[in-house]
């Protein structure tokens, strides 16, 4: 059986729907009673709920597990605490394979979170258990946040760019769902970190030509400032930590971009990976 951690957020979905398409068994660990039913529809699967900073909820949650794929709720400040809770819960299972969602570049300082994530892999690697840190770029799906506007009005609302120059290589989630369910399933893929993006550095012309062209019409890009972006932010609820974090993310994108190379994922899939373009065809696809 594999455990899911933060099973319930857009990329515990798709790693589930992922393994659950190969017919493996799967616990989903979610935080509160409420989320059992949502995530139950995904398909047959046991669901745990519980804090993960709750050591004995955490340990519980393990009995009985081969492997887990471990995922921290965004811009978390109890990340690295987290992170040693399911790590030792993980050493006293006996897990075969812990595999880690990180995030690309985590060797970047600046961004609170990438330090985060840094600690959390230092601690997994000096752990003794047999492991994998997966290391996705952004996800194109991130867009989808704005997709209301962009698809009714033309207005493609973003913080990744300011200037002409810089460069995000974005990864379809779709395609880090299907490599995470090959690591977990397939042997040869411990002791192993891995950057995972998709086939382009993208530059914001490069995206609004691909809207463009499925869209059929102008697309007008729409860059919020600092301000009324943190003040979105905390009405839906983030904390101070989270809107500072998330500014400092883009901000430091702003600087230098963040690009990444296809070809481990290339590896992975056995294909290349999804482009930009691919991604938005779908997507208008299946909101028509």
């Amino acid at each position: 059986m594999i455990l899911i951690t933060g099973a319930n957020g857009k990329t515990g979905r798709a790693v589930i729907k992922a393994l659950l398409s190969k017919g493996e068994r799967i616990r989903a660990f979610v935080r509160r009673t409420e989320q059992i039913e949502d995530i139950k529809s995904l398909g047959e699967m046991e669901v745990v709920t519980g804090d993960m900073l709750d050591q004995k909820a955490v340990n519980e949650a393990l009995v009985g597990i081969r492997a887990v794929y471990h995922i921290c709720s965004a811009m978390n400040p109890d990340e690295v605490q987290i992170g040693q809770v399911i790590i030792q819960a993980a050493r006293l299972a006996k897990v075969e394979h812990f595999v880690f969602h990180s995030v690309i570049h985590p060797v970047i300082q600046e961004m609170p979170h990438h330090q985060k994530k840094l600690m959390v892999e230092e601690l997994l690697v000096n752990s003794g258990i047999p492991y994998t840190i997966i290391q996705p770029g952004v996800f194109m799906q991130n867009i989808l946040e704005s997709w209301k506007l962009l698809s009714e009005k033309g207005i493609f609302q973003q913080k990744y760019f300011t200037t002409q120059e810089t460069r995000i290589g974005m990864i379809d989630l779709e395609d880090l769902a299907e490599a995470a369910a090959i690591i977990l399933t397939r042997p040869g893929h411990i002791w192993a970190s891995y950057e995972l993006s998709g086939p382009e550095n993208l530059s914001l012309s490069d995206m609004i030509a691909a809207m463009e062209k499925h869209f059929g019409h102008e697309i007008k890009v729409e860059t919020p400032q600092d301000e009324m972006f943190a003040a979105s932010l905390k009405k839906r609820g983030s904390g101070d930590y989270q809107v500072n974090t998330i500014l400092k993310m883009f901000q430091h994108y702003n600087d230098h971009g963040s690009m990444g190379n296809s070809n481990v994922l290339t590896w992975i899939l056995g294909r290349k990976p999804n482009d930009f373009s691919s991604f938005i065809l779908r997507t208008l696809k299946s909101k028509n």
